[in-house]
């Protein structure tokens, strides 16, 4: 018997050869992916010159119309601490801030591109939001990340990555944009320490198809961080939808090196069922984010704020579903939240957040029973019987998804019941139904690639 380890980009797939025949392990993910996927909850703070300008946010339309007036931004609260604290608050892990979205203007002091903070009147031109929020996370204990949206500038007339034309004149602004954009690369990831996450949003497109290098840099200064995405490199993948949701199964593991940047032959198809589902047999590590507004009810879908819009504010049942549907189905869920034109975050948003947090507590931080080890089969006997109406399942993904199939049964005064057959348990997987009066819990692994490492089994009647 011999072994063969052989890294494939970020993920490490392993070979074990029994006989001569290659038998498939599942990819391991880096510290990153591990701290991305025990985040659960990620917040992403959407700031804008538009915020402040009065009119409904329309996203094709501010893609291609510069903001006739930059001094428009001017929050006179702005209180980084207290959006980063409603996050704590609720439980999140991780927030990101949109350091450029699609106007093309930067939210620091930024030496390659002017049209930044330096260029306002608001704290006369010194303002670095960026810094402020970096600040803010560390001092609430969340790992701090940072957006960066170079795919459309209105400023600067860049659609969809490219300045139009084929002329000299387009293409010595399209190096000029290139070249601008690896500065700002350069400065977001080498002046405020470590971050958890680059996200180009949209992608950066690469060099390869004529745009800037923005991965090399973001390996040089940020090693240990989750890069996502262009054309080269994704740690994580884009769960298909922007409901906040997955289907199950979900797998954290993906045939591809990239997320969606490009095969959209093959990525795109039967409704993104790729990006949803992933692919157990995949050789790269790379979970799905579940993403979604907070203010994305009852037909709105707010990124950004817009006075007046808590109607569109989530209520805590979807709220609660959408979790079930995303932490529970093996991904982090990405909400975003959106600070109002003084710079602060709503404190109806605050309030719904706390009421989230607290749910999520209530029904989780106390299970009847639990127990966890390698192995195939595991019972749980209760003292007593007892009324359960949730498991939740956690593999050890430092050793890799193992679980292919399984099947959850328990002890009813009439014998065996089975509650669930499943695939995927992953970093966590969440079984809700009605009410089961129980004397034991017996989880069976009928397929894995190794021996099945559980973290953990735990048990909750939640009502």
């Amino acid at each position: 018997m011999k072994s063969t380890l052989i890294i494939f980009f970020t993920a490490c797939l392993m070979l074990l050869y029994v006989d001569g025949q290659a038998q498939f392990e599942s990819p391991i993910p880096t510290q990153a992916q591990l701290d991305w996927q025990n985040a659960e909850l990620v917040a992403v703070f959407h700031y804008d010159l538009h915020v402040f300008d009065g009119k409904d946010y329309n996203q094709a339309k501010n893609r291609i119309t510069p903001i006739p007036d930059y001094n428009i931004f001017n929050p006179t609260r702005l209180d980084t601490d207290q959006w980063v604290k409603a996050a704590s608050d609720a439980g999140f892990k991780m927030a990101i801030l949109t350091a450029t979205h699609e106007t093309g203007f930067a939210l620091y002091q930024s030496d390659v591109n002017p049209y930044s903070l330096k260029a306002l009147n608001w704290r006369e031109g010194k303002g670095d939001i960026v810094r402020d929020f970096v600040n803010s996370c560390r001092k609430h204990g969340i790992q701090p990340g940072i957006y960066i949206g170079i795919r459309w500038n209105s400023f600067f007339g860049v659609h969809d990555f490219k300045v139009l034309g084929d002329d000299a004149f387009a293409e010595n602004r399209q190096a000029y944009y290139n070249k601008m954009c690896e500065g700002m690369v350069e400065e977001l990831t080498s002046r405020y320490g470590d971050l958890a996450i680059i996200w180009f949003d949209g992608g950066a497109h690469g060099p390869e198809v004529g745009g800037p290098d923005v991965l090399s840099i973001f390996e040089r200064n940020q090693p240990n961080g989750i890069f996502y995405h262009n054309t080269q490199r994704a740690d994580i993948r884009w769960g298909g939808s922007e409901s906040g949701t997955v289907p199950y199964p979900s797998w954290g593991t993906y045939p591809f090196p990239y997320s969606h940047a490009t095969n959209g032959e093959v990525v795109f198809k039967n409704d993104f069922q790729l990006l949803k589902e992933g692919d157990p047999n995949g050789k790269y590590y790379m979970p799905a984010m579940s993403d979604a507004p907070l203010r994305g009810f009852n037909g709105g879908h707010e990124w950004f704020w817009e006075p007046n819009h808590e109607k569109y504010i989530y209520p805590l049942d979807r709220l609660m579903d959408m979790y079930y549907k995303s932490v529970g189905h093996n991904t982090s869920l990405i909400l975003g939240l959106t600070p109002n034109a003084e710079g602060l975050l709503p404190e109806a948003d605050v309030r719904r957040l706390k009421e989230w947090g607290d749910e999520i507590k209530r029904r989780f931080s106390s299970p009847l029973a639990e127990t966890s080890g390698a192995g195939n089969k595991f019972i749980i006997k209760l003292k007593e019987k007892a009324t359960i109406n949730h498991i939740v399942l956690q593999e050890d993904i430092r050793q890799g998804e193992r679980v292919r199939a399984f099947l959850l049964e328990g002890k009813t005064s009439t014998g065996w019941k089975t509650i669930f057959e499943g695939s995927v348990i992953g970093h966590k997987f969440i079984h809700a139904f009605d009410d089961l009066e129980l004397k034991a819990l017996r989880l069976r692994i009928d397929n894995a690639i190794g021996e099945p490492q559980i973290k953990s089994i735990s048990l909750y009647q939640v009502e």
